[in-house]
């Protein structure tokens, strides 16, 4: 059994075939080699496809569709006869091919199925793969993000990963809840204990952040040189606003500097003026004379007194009783 190339349509197809499964063009007992390049083509053909030469006994077969309509025409031509049709028996030649191609077809499916079920397999493997991969990244990230795309992606997996992964996940989610309270209080003590509590968190160097801002907010509204030099003390000179704060209190020293300076000044400057005041000579000055102050007898007005005038009473007449 040999594969040729249907002349027709191009299709691979057997030797043995009856017909082209593709075109329908008969193939069984219609195929001849050629003898100058042994190249196979069908007999009805007066060159070889390959070198041209001709071929031996050129056989013109109709095509199949034609065959058919002059077999129906001699039929409908013929009177009828009743006569028990016997049923036709396929030739030998056709049994044995089918044999072949239904072994092929069975090998064919068993292939297939293998191959679907090796595929199906590998890709179990994959999965099982994948799904260890994606649990320790999980596990190891402290993300939650990424711990609820595992337990939404692997629902299947095995539940001892799960619970690991839901405990986590659980734990984080409280973390972050007592983070947005302290954060959300702006109270330095709050934030402290979060800090104190949770050491390994990811909000511990914003955390730090948000109280040095507080203590420099504090510190501003002091305004003095203690204020902050406590800064500088609880930061080590190491805070975000160490340079802010030292230069501030060097503005405060130059202002209290100029302002002492400025008394110091007004003082020495009174000091020379009375000094100066009393090394001046002393000028021959006329004796003041004093004049005798005269007094004005007084006068005292007569007091003129009103007479009292006394107003009537009204008085209501008693009634007596009976």
């Amino acid at each position: 059994m040999a594969i040729i190339k249907c002349p027709e349509c191009g299709h691979q197809v057997s030797d043995h075939a009856r017909t082209c499964p593709s075109c329908g063009i008969d193939i069984a007992g219609n195929i001849v080699r050629c003898p100058e390049c042994g190249e196979l083509a069908f007999a009805f053909q007066e060159m070889c496809p390959n070198c041209h030469h001709a071929l031996k006994a050129p056989v013109v077969v109709e095509p199949k569709q034609v065959r058919y309509e002059s077999e129906r025409q001699e039929k409908t031509a013929r009177p009828q006869q009743f006569v028990a049709q016997q049923p036709e028996k396929a030739p030998e030649s056709t049994k044995k091919d089918r044999h072949p191609v239904a072994i092929a077809f069975v090998v064919a499916m068993v292939a297939s199925l293998a191959i679907v079920f090796l595929g199906i397999y590998l890709m179990d493997k994959m999965d099982e793969q994948n799904e260890v991969e994606a649990y320790e990244r999980a596990i190891s990230s402290n993300e939650m993000l990424i711990m609820q795309d595992y337990l939404l992606r692997y629902q299947t997996a095995p539940r001892e990963r799960r619970d690991s992964v839901e405990a986590v996940l659980h734990r984080l989610q409280k973390i972050e809840a007592d983070w947005q309270a302290a954060i959300d209080s702006k109270d330095r003590a709050k934030i402290m204990t979060f800090v104190n509590n949770n050491p390994q968190s990811k909000h511990v160097k914003e955390a730090r952040l948000t109280v040095d801002s507080l203590d420099w907010i504090k510190a501003c509204e002091g305004n003095s040189i203690a204020s902050y030099e406590a800064y500088l003390k609880e930061y080590a000179n190491q805070g975000e606003h160490s340079d802010e704060a030292t230069m501030k209190m060097e503005e405060i020293k130059a202002r209290q500097e100029a302002a002492e300076k400025a008394r110091k000044d007004s003082i020495a400057a009174e000091e020379a003026k009375r000094n100066a005041e009393q090394a001046k000579p002393v000028e021959n000055k006329k004796p003041e004379t004093k004049k005798p102050e005269t007094k004005k007898p007084e006068t005292k007005k007569p007091e003129t007194k009103k007479p009292e005038t006394k107003k009537p009473e009204n008085k209501k007449p008693e009634t007596k009783k009976k």
